[in-house]
């Protein structure tokens, strides 16, 4: 009896994965996996909170309809990512390596590398 029971439980699952599937279908409604790097889950959980949505699901559909609805280059915008090129040195921060490296260099002398100054 217990393997009818089981029999029974698997057909019922099994008709409403299929069920679900066809309505899916009939919505359009496409299921899209994808991996991302540690930390993004908890941006967006904390973007889900500050924009008072239910669930990140949600989040993620009306970011993705943004995207849809950007035109091209503000999609080429939004692809942009911070890289080394665009990373800038304050005089403040400039200053304060040149302070830690001729500290450095007093207590490693010998240490110095002088570039040619001669011209050509």
């Amino acid at each position: 009896m217990a393997n009818k029971d089981k029999a029974k439980g698997a057909e019922y699952s099994r008709r409403a994965r299929e069920k679900k599937k066809a309505e899916d279908a009939r919505l359009g409604v496409e299921y899209v996996v994808f991996e991302m790097p540690a930390g993004v889950k908890e941006l967006l959980a904390a973007e889900v909170k500050a924009h008072g949505y239910d669930q990140v699901q949600a989040l993620r559909q009306d970011m993705a309809l943004s995207w849809a609805a950007a035109d091209p280059e503000e999609r080429a915008r939004r692809l942009q990512r911070p890289d080394a090129p665009a990373f800038e040195i304050s005089p403040k921060l400039a200053r304060k390596f040149d302070s830690a490296t001729r500290a450095e260099i007093r207590r490693n002398p010998g240490d110095e590398f002088y570039r040619d100054q001669s011209p050509g």
